[in-house]
């Protein structure tokens, strides 16, 4: 269709200038809709106001003949550069029928344009319809409906307007959708027939192709009057992407975490063989990492398995394809815990070594008094003895400041005790 196509965008229900005659007289006398000249984007086929825009199928050589087909949409960017935005809606019908807008207006004569845009590979042929229903059927089933041929050239853009082409007119009894009153068989327009059958009415318009089977692509679909033109831009699926993660305790280095994602779409069609993209970046980097390529299940759920080993941040991302917009989920990170270090042994053992050396050879000191003459010479006894005492306390003394050094804790009882008053580790972990 003159550029890529993937993807189906939901099956078309068969519509038949599916209007409600209702619908139509209750638009009567807005010949300006509440509409300022804007774009309202669809996604995919999901046209946000059907009753005034929608899409089509019709017979392509009368009204009610059609051929059983299913349909399917196809949304791509361009081709070439696309009349609104980036994307455009193709098919690729078999032939006999066309596929294309259909429009709802209040007054016919207020509506200045309705029109599509549409890119076939080639020279391809379509259908437009108009309807009117002239102010004496107000109130009835009855409709005036005329038939013009269409064709396009091809391998380019180009607008189709529906408001000024010339029609053959036919009055159909919409509720048995049988013809009830032949028009006067010379092509009339819109404006023409209006005039002709007492003034101004509400109506639908319909452009559609693939009468031959060529493929096409169209965008661009307008409809309005002056100042209130709507242009409705065909566009891809707008996506939205969560992450989660599946644990309920704190993340330890190395530890396996589950995180699970969803992808969504805002019509609520999944996207077909989709994928997601799992990215990471570690705590103080800016730089987002590939982790692995997941496939998303048929209910948009995805899952991987991961190991932090530090602090990571971790996302989904939906890559932008032609049929769906491309999205990313918010960053979860995953807090993992610090590991834990042995603490080297307590200095404190070292100096106790000290006293008990310096008092062992004490006991050697007072040798000398112990050999002492016993004398009967008061002068001699009363020497040594004065000099015993201080001995004998220093030794004493020194062996008490031992003690101690004996009782100390060896290195590994050291450890132990360490570990034991270390903090306790933080629970904390990921959050988004």
């Amino acid at each position: 269709m003159g550029g890529l196509r993937v993807g189906s965008a939901g099956v078309v229900a068969a519509t038949a200038l599916g209007v409600s005659l209702g619908l139509m007289s209750s638009l009567v006398g807005l010949a300006a809709p509440a509409y300022a000249d804007d774009t309202v984007v669809v996604q995919g086929t999901a046209f946000p106001d059907p009753a005034r825009a929608n899409l089509s199928l019709v017979g392509c050589d009368a009204l009610y003949q059609r051929s059983d087909e299913q349909l399917a949409p196809m949304i791509g960017r361009g081709p070439g550069a696309a009349p609104a935005g980036a994307r455009s809606l193709g098919f690729d019908l078999a032939g006999g029928n066309a596929v294309g807008a259909l429009f709802t207006v209040g007054s016919v004569l207020g509506t200045t344009t309705a029109s599509i845009a549409v890119n076939a590979v080639g020279r391809a042929s379509g259908v437009a319809y108009a309807g009117y229903q002239e102010p004496a059927d107000r109130g009835t089933s009855y409709l005036w409906l005329g038939r013009s041929e269409l064709t396009t050239p091809g391998g380019a853009w180009q607008t189709v307007e529906a408001t000024t082409r010339s029609y053959l007119w036919t009055k159909y009894d919409m509720t048995t959708r049988q013809p009830v009153l032949a028009g006067s068989g010379v092509p009339t327009t819109v404006a023409l027939m209006a005039a002709q059958h007492g003034g101004d009415g509400p109506g639908v318009f319909t452009i559609g192709f693939g009468c031959d089977g060529t493929p096409f692509s169209m965008d661009a679909l307008r409809v309005g009057g002056p100042g209130s033109v709507t242009t409705y831009d065909v566009e891809g699926l707008r996506t939205q992407v969560t992450i989660s993660a599946q644990t309920d305790k704190a993340v330890e280095p190395g530890d396996a975490v589950t995180l699970t994602g969803t992808l969504e779409t805002g019509t609520g069609d999944p996207v077909p063989h989709a994928t997601m993209l799992l990215e990471q970046r570690t705590a103080g980097s800016d730089t987002w990492k590939p982790v692995l390529v997941a496939s998303v299940g048929p209910q948009g759920s995805v899952r991987a398995e991961v190991k932090p080993e530090v602090r990571t941040f971790y996302r989904w991302r939906f890559v932008d394809r032609p049929l769906a917009e491309g999205s990313t989920s918010m960053p979860l990170v995953l807090d993992v815990l610090p590991p834990i270090t042995s603490e080297p042994p307590s200095p404190s053992s070292s100096p106790t070594q000290e006293p008990s050396g310096t008092p062992s050879e004490a006991p050697s000191t007072p040798a000398a008094p112990s050999e002492a003459p016993s004398s009967d010479a008061p002068s001699d006894s009363s020497s040594p003895s004065a000099s015993a005492s201080p001995t004998e306390s220093a030794t004493a003394s020194a062996t008490a400041s031992a003690a101690p050094g004996e009782t100390d804790p060896s290195p590994s009882d050291g450890a132990a005790a360490d570990e034991s008053v270390s903090p306790r580790r933080s629970t904390g972990y990921g959050s988004r």
